[in-house]
């Protein structure tokens, strides 16, 4: 395979003096930050979609169609109930099939990472008060949240037959249409009304997508979007693995890994309601039979999003058996720009007698050809090892609504990532971009050599270091921790014989500092990170180490005129004595747009044992919160957090304990969400994970399925909330 690089050096120019905007917060650009072009290219292949190479390639297959799930109601015994209805019946884990395989944990693969002694985090003032601390308010400051999906609720779906509960939940959301939707691992969706009503049961994305006739299975990573052109039309996307539920789903199949196994599954509404029905597509991860890791590429850590002629999909790209890139383990991030219209009125990726449709085409950029400022995916500049310095998480910017969008150079889409390549914290940022997406519409992709995929380096920004590190939670009762070792988590280790019968409260995952969400809005791109933060107080020595969030806004009006990106306003967000895990931000537009208020929020869970001093009565039980800004701001408005769905106990799940007392790798969702819905007074809802329901003690709590009254499973007590703000 010709590797192809951007050269970081030949035509970077470096913008010293970048054209900021007058609103500006100028405290939070300090001056030593500088921009560079990571040059421009043609994309690695632009043409039909069924091929996605020029040959010997299949990378989309489809239509299938899909019937409604519109018959799903909140009172079908066909699906589970939500908790509110009525609680379900214990289930024994053993009855459940669960307890020779147990609960599952979705892979969690990280580009490859080399040890070195940790470097200290960036610190912020808390006392006295600065920007980047934040106090918390008990109060929703005018949100209002309702109990999403839950761990019952995954587990006792009814394709889920072997009753399996998963960690980590990872959360999607999308708005449009008078629908507010919810997915969420393994692969499941409720639906609700805007003013967050119930108006379905639990709908597994295994009958949206038709998996389970075709022998086929979720794998989680879920993701959804509402696009309202061509009459609007609700995208849900997934991992999707050759291999049957009953045989153990992706976990005996793409995750196993086995030959060809792994595909995104993409629904498409056929008109604007979420029950559809659908029209259902299919990428495949080994499209390629060049790529090294074929046949075994894993899909990993999808997002997508729109712009007005393409639908964007990203994903991390792991050879699972064999060498990838370079002979390493990483291949880099993918990036696809779909035809949108194609998707969205159901064209078929073939024509009779299986030609390529000339009318559907796609434009792909495999980022692990393209060099970083610290080396290729086939090399790194100072070890000289492969997979070390690939792109990662170059995550797709979602605008809220057609007024959003960018259409400058023929159509364009954006994308940020983070570089900490060497797991010690970094000081750069990089901004990605598309143009010429206009011309995928274009007959045999006659005019596609427009197309093109650049990007641009920011150098100098706020530091962040987030490798991972685990988020303090609040103590309480752990009842599957007291029953470890009676439920297999726990494991001997020599010279003990025998595994401990109970394990400790542990911590709440944040996994690292790539970006997980990004919202494009009022000619701003938002973005945030994890990030671990030193809290100083003037009274303490030592700062106290959180977990918080690093933040950018990114404007794309200079990128429209001047062809080059600038950045807002910068800053930091740390709960004060207290951690957050997996920001996300949303932003709408303004008034004459789309009813938008020029504000936005960051959204986030919020858990913490109140520092060395125990402050906030221990702290907080993993809760939903939130914070208002703008893109001058630098800061939460007022420094201020709220609540608005306190936790109600621990995370009391199995990878909180699994291994114990070697280590553990607790797991939370990878990412929460929000999003902006137009003309709706300026409302933005929000996901979050949170604890929903106090953790029973006692014979109250078995190892079952719907223990403790029906609001937990044994072995998973994770929830999520849903939630409305106007900023």
């Amino acid at each position: 395979m010709k590797t192809r690089f951007l050269n970081l050096f030949i035509a970077a120019a470096i913008f010293a003096a970048l054209a900021i905007p007058s609103q500006t917060n100028a405290q939070s650009i300090p001056a030593n930050i500088k921009s560079a072009s990571l040059g421009e290219n043609a994309p690695t292949f632009v043409g039909p979609a069924a091929t996605g190479c020029a040959k010997g390639c299949s990378l989309l297959t489809g239509p299938f169609f899909s019937p409604s799930t519109n018959s799903i109601s909140s009172s079908d015994p066909a699906v589970a109930a939500p908790l509110t209805a009525a609680p379900l019946t214990a289930t024994p884990l053993a009855q459940a099939a669960i307890l020779p395989r147990g609960p599952k944990a979705l892979p969690s693969p990280v580009p490859p990472r080399p040890g070195a002694p940790d470097p200290a985090p960036p610190t912020v003032s808390c006392e006295p008060l600065g920007p980047g601390c934040d106090v918390i308010q008990l109060s929703s400051g005018g949100a209002y949240g309702v109990k999403g999906l839950n761990a019952v609720d995954s587990a006792t779906q009814v394709t889920n037959v072997l009753g399996q509960d998963i960690e980590p939940p990872d959360q999607g959301l999308c708005a449009g249409n008078g629908y507010v939707v919810e997915t969420n691992n393994l692969g499941e969706i409720l639906i609700f009304n805007t003013s967050l009503q119930r108006k379905s049961s639990v709908i597994p994305l295994d009958t949206i997508m038709g998996l389970t006739g075709r022998g086929w299975s979720s794998g989680g990573d879920i993701s959804c979007l509402y696009d309202y052109d061509n009459g609007g039309h609700w995208f849900f996307t997934e991992f999707v693995s050759a291999s049957t539920e009953a045989s153990g789903g992706a976990f005996s199949g793409c995750f196993a890994p086995i030959a060809n196994g792994c595909y995104e599954g993409i629904a498409v509404t056929e008109g604007s309601d979420p029950y559809g029905p659908y029209n259902v597509y299919f990428v495949n991860a080994d499209y390629n039979p060049a790529e090294p890791g074929y046949p075994y590429l894993l899909n990993d850590f999808t997002k997508i999003a729109v712009t007005r002629d393409a639908f964007l999909m990203f994903y991390d790209e792991f050879p699972l058996n064999g060498p990838g890139l370079g002979g390493g383990a990483f291949n880099g991030s993918q990036q696809f720009a779909f035809d949108k219209d194609a998707l969205e009125q159901g064209r078929p990726t073939t024509l009779p007698g299986g030609w390529p449709n000339p009318f559907f085409n796609v434009a792909i950029e495999n980022m692990g050809l393209l060099a970083t400022p610290d080396g290729t995916c086939f090399s790194d500049n100072t070890h000289h090892l492969p997979g070390l310095t690939c792109w990662y998480q170059d995550i797709p910017a979602m605008p809220p609504d057609p007024t959003q969008y960018d259409n400058s150079y023929g159509g364009s889409g954006f994308m940020l990532g983070s570089l900490d390549f060497y797991a010690q914290g970094d000081t750069r940022f990089a901004v990605f971009d598309w143009k010429g997406l206009g011309n995928l519409n274009s007959p045999f992709c006659f005019s596609c050599g427009s197309i093109k995929f650049g990007g641009q380096l920011f150098s100098g920004v706020n530091y962040y270091y987030g490798e991972g590190f685990l988020a303090a939670q609040k103590k309480g009762p752990i009842p599957l921790g007291d029953e470890c070792g009676a439920a297999g988590f726990s494991v001997a280790i020599a010279p003990a014989t025998t595994p401990p019968a109970s394990c400790p409260e542990g911590g709440i995952a944040t996994n690292g500092d790539g970006f997980t969400q990004v919202s494009q809005a009022q000619g701003q791109l938002w973005g945030a990170v994890s990030t671990a933060i030193g809290q100083t107080f003037w009274w303490s020595p030592v700062p106290e180490v959180h977990q918080g969030a690093a933040y950018w806004v990114v404007n794309t009006d200079t990128f429209d005129n001047f062809g080059f990106f600038s950045l807002t306003s910068q800053g930091y967000v740390s709960p004060r004595h207290e951690d957050l895990e997996f920001p996300a931000m949303a932003a709408g537009g303004f008034p004459e747009q789309d009813g938008g208020d020029g504000k936005a929020i960051m959204d986030f869970t919020l858990s913490g044992n109140g520092g060395p001093w125990g402050a906030d009565h221990g702290g907080f039980y993993p809760s939903s919160a939130y914070g208002r800004l703008t893109s001058a701001s630098g800061d939460l408005l007022e420094s201020e957090i709220n609540i608005v769905d306190l936790g109600e106990a621990p995370q009391d799940g199995f990878t909180e304990y699994l291994g114990y007392p070697g280590a553990t790798q607790p797991r939370w969702g990878d990412y929460n969400n929000a999003i902006f819905l137009p003309w709706s007074g300026g409302s933005i809802y929000f996901a979050t994970n949170y604890i929903q329901y106090p953790n029973c003690k006692g014979s109250a709590f078995t190892l079952t399925l719907a223990t403790c009254g029906g609001t937990r499973d044994g072995n998973a007590n994770w929830g999520t909330s849903v939630n409305v703000v106007v900023p």
